[in-house]
């Protein structure tokens, strides 16, 4: 029998008394009264149960209206947002505010070449790359937080579909030490997969509340239906990230087919003006000789022939330097070290830089893989790039020399804390006859020649500008 039913059969009773007991007894009276009164108030509880309910049904719904409006703003917000980088900082910035977390990370596959997801966390206002391939220093930096996209984690969290507490992952890896240890260490409390056509597009992880409550079910509901917003925005900047990069690469790729265009119609040109020019040049040094062999010694006319015949042979080099471009001695390429070989270049100048007030620096791991080169050719390039270096450092300065392996390749950098290069004269450094030493110091080929070597042996060679000076990185396959 229902509560109301109750209260009408209840006043029921009481109004079908008899009227003569509320005449003549007041005991009658005062038991009608209780009966009203507790009528009365069975009816307010049942008023109050009703009102209690249809308030909270109403908070409920406020709530809802709230999460739906604050997913709204945050998606329209963040979809408008392609830059990883900021995207994932207000992402983070807003997850924390909504849901008062502190400790909420995100791992990403930010290099498509590797099977696994990177940690990005927010630390101080500023967006974390924990990542240990990164070069760049972060405080309280922790080490290797990355899950393999085809590790148990992983797995879970695609199968599952849904968002999983640590103790449910725990259970389910059933003590996988070094994937529970990275969300131990991140904090965390709640996992939230990230998915888009049955692919595991990121991990947000959630630690625990700042108010030491536990995630309710309605934070649950929110961050399931954001999630699915996060993905697409997340998802978008990847793609434009990675369409960036692609247009980055093909500027480079167009840069060294027009640079080696350039440098193949040079070295044809060259040789055969190399030739033209060799016939009168002997020649002429020919007819200098037996001139000065005819002139007083101390005369003027002596030290004018000395002059020429400077010339001439600066000519004479210049020429040869052309004939090694098109047509370069063919030289065995062997397996080296290239620490040695810089070491060895290094002790060809230290006692001339050391006077000149030039200190080199050098960062060379003695475990570098060897590269597959000439060794002559390779001297060639590093004693080039350290005479320009001190070129421009006319007052002294330094040069530091790092080495490094990375990938497939050894990349070896040479920096120095001279003038610099101008930004409009960057790309133009590997041009034949191009330099911007003054007074003739340069012939303008040391680059031009120093880049047909990489390029011989399937290496780079690039300029960059720095704040002091300029630093050459070169790039060569491991052999």
């Amino acid at each position: 029998m229902s509560l109301e039913k109750s209260i009408e059969g209840n006043i029921e009773i009481n109004m079908s008394a008899p009227q003569s007991s509320f005449n003549h007894t007041d005991s009658s009276d005062a038991q009608v009264e209780k009966r009203i009164r507790e009528s009365v108030d069975i009816l307010k509880s049942v008023m109050e149960s009703r009102f209690n309910r249809l308030s909270q049904a109403n908070r409920r719904l406020k709530r809802k209206i709230f999460d739906l409006y604050t997913i709204f703003e945050l998606s329209r917000k963040l979809n408008s947002v392609l830059d990883l980088d900021v995207l994932l900082s207000g992402m983070l910035s807003a997850l924390k505010d909504e849901l008062g977390i502190e400790n909420i990370a995100v791992f990403l596959r930010r290099d498509t070449k590797k099977d696994q997801l990177c940690c990005f966390k927010l630390k101080t206002g500023e967006l974390e790359i924990v990542d240990a391939d990164k070069t760049i220093e972060f405080c309280n930096k922790i080490e290797e937080f990355k899950v393999s996209l085809s590790g148990k984690l992983a797995r879970l969290l695609l199968s599952e579909n849904e968002p999983l507490f640590l103790r449910e992952i725990q259970a389910h890896l059933n003590g996988d030490e070094a994937e529970i240890k990275i969300l131990n260490n991140l904090d965390c409390r709640l996992v939230v997969p990230l998915i888009s056509r049955d692919q595991l597009v990121g991990i947000l992880s959630f630690g625990p509340k700042k108010s030491d409550q536990r995630i309710s079910d309605s934070d649950l509901e929110f961050i399931s239906v954001l999630a699915g917003q996060l993905t697409v925005a997340v998802e978008n900047a990847l793609l434009y990230e990675n369409q960036k990069r692609i247009n980055t690469e093909l500027r480079d790729t167009q840069k060294q087919l027009i640079q080696s265009e350039k440098l193949a119609a040079t070295g044809q040109f060259s040789a055969s003006l190399a030739h033209e020019i060799n016939n009168p040049l002997g020649i002429i040094k020919n007819y200098l000789q037996i001139l000065s062999e005819n002139i007083e010694e101390n005369t003027t006319n002596q030290h004018n022939v000395k002059a020429i015949k400077e010339e001439v042979d600066r000519i004479a080099r210049i020429v040869k330097s052309f004939l090694d471009f098109s047509r370069p001695a063919k030289e065995e390429m062997s397996l080296l070290n290239s620490t040695g070989i810089i070491k060895q270049t290094i002790f060809l100048v230290n006692q001339e830089f050391s006077i000149r007030g030039i200190k080199i620096k050098t960062d060379l791991p003695e475990n570098l893989p060897q590269v597959m080169g000439s060794e002559d050719q390779l001297k060639q390039v590093f004693l080039n790039l350290l005479v320009n270096a001190r070129d421009f450092m006319p007052e002294g300065g330094e040069i530091s020399i790092c080495a490094r392996e990375v990938g497939e390749t050894v990349e070896i950098e040479f920096a120095d804390t001279g003038c610099g290069i101008p930004e409009e004269n960057i790309t133009h450094i590997f041009d034949p006859f191009f330099t911007t030493k003054s007074n003739g110091k340069g012939t303008g080929l040391g680059l031009w020649i120093s880049y047909g070597i990489m390029q011989r042996h399937s290496g780079t060679i690039q300029a960059k500008r720095k704040k002091p000076g300029t630093s050459f990185i070169i790039s060569l396959p491991k052999g």
